[in-house]
């Protein structure tokens, strides 16, 4: 959004509360896989489970967090992604992968916080996949 360099209030200022945001009900997370049953099992490692539904045939699909959904689709079109998992215990879960044959680099500090570690590897189509802990 281009701005004139004499705005100072935000754009949504004076316009009806339903008008200020977007509502989102819920969140989905959609990634195409071009060999779906192996992705739909990767991913199952390495949530920790099956999914929850198939709402069609093309589609696995967990509920991660009320309102948060992630999908793994049968697309064979489609640019890798970046998934990062913000998870209470990095160490244990790259522990529970490390056992489940999932190849997953030691946490490393992020500089400019205080305690936040990340750990950085690829699913077998090369997807980006992150998993964090701290603040």
């Amino acid at each position: 959004m281009h701005r004139s360099p004499e705005a100072t209030e935000p754009s949504h200022i004076g316009r009806p509360q339903e008008e200020k945001e977007m509502q989102v009900d819920h969140v989905f997370l959609s990634l195409n896989a071009k060999d779906f049953a192996a992705q739909s099992e990767w991913w199952s490692d390495l949530l920790g489970r099956q999914w929850d539904r198939e709402p069609m045939p093309s589609c696995h699909e967990w509920d991660l967090r009320e309102g948060v959904l992630f999908q793994v689709l049968d697309n064979v079109k489609g640019e890798p992604v970046t998934v990062t998992l913000h998870v209470a215990d990095v160490d244990a879960e790259i522990a529970r992968l490390r056992k489940a044959g999932i190849d997953v680099p030691d946490p490393v500090r992020v500089e400019g916080f205080d305690t936040l570690r990340f750990a950085e590897f690829a699913d077998p189509e090369g997807n980006t996949v992150g998993l964090l802990d701290g603040q």
